[in-house]
């Protein structure tokens, strides 16, 4: 990975935020916890998620290693007999290609799950390096604004802080179809800027997608 994973942090946390696909990149800036690009899901593509996760639910894809063709043929084997399926098999192997020419890994975790309910409902900091994350089929991932977060005391057993319920009015979420891309505390000179989040908000069991990309090395 780039040598500017190494370099301080010295400013304000930034949220880039663009229609443009170049938008990923600002990432790499030093005071940028977020970027994403705003790419909504056409009506074929959500509905065919939709349709897929209502019938599967759970981990569809869970796996490490390199990036490679064995992996975009699991990815295109996974959903091909679905209706539109491969729709969504072409959105996933798109943020697998942008991820690669972002960072150029040697190693990668990715999960592909299914469901209808938080998986993190709680808010909190991420504790990998930087996460690729979508939703097709309904909106994707909660995020707020570092200014936005009340930490709670430590009380025993805990070995990080709670993050306290923040208004609703200050809760952001990706839009169905956004490829959005976050650091962690383990980025170097991030500890304290990591992005916060939770899962997408479930109202009514709407079932979705969720798509997350890992660098791992």
């Amino acid at each position: 990975m780039h040598a500017l994973l190494s370099q301080e942090q010295t400013v304000s946390p930034v949220y880039s935020i663009d229609t443009q696909a170049n938008v990923l990149s600002q990432i790499y800036n030093l005071n940028t916890v977020l970027a994403c690009y705003c790419c909504k899901s056409s009506w074929a593509l959500s509905t065919a998620a939709k349709k897929y996760a209502q019938h599967s639910q759970g981990e569809l894809i869970r796996y490490q290693g390199g990036i490679n063709p064995k992996l975009y043929t699991e990815v295109e084997q996974l959903f091909n007999k679905a209706a539109h399926g491969d729709l969504i098999s072409t959105h996933i192997k798109q943020m697998l290609s942008m991820f690669e020419v972002l960072f150029e890994p040697k190693e990668i975790g990715i999960r592909v799950i299914s469901c209808d309910h938080a998986i993190s409902p709680a808010f909190h900091k991420n504790t990998m390096i930087t996460r690729m994350a979508s939703s097709v089929g309904g909106t994707g991932e909660q995020w707020i604004e570092h200014s936005n977060a009340t930490f709670l005391p430590l009380v025993d057993g805990q070995l990080t802080h709670q993050i306290k319920p923040p208004e609703d009015h200050v809760i952001n979420h990706f839009c169905d179809g956004d490829i959005a891309i976050y650091k962690g505390t383990n980025w170097l000179a991030q500890e304290h800027n990591a992005l916060i989040t939770s899962s997408p908000a479930f109202i009514n069991q709407d079932p979705r997608i969720c798509i997350y990309i890992d660098y791992i090395c």
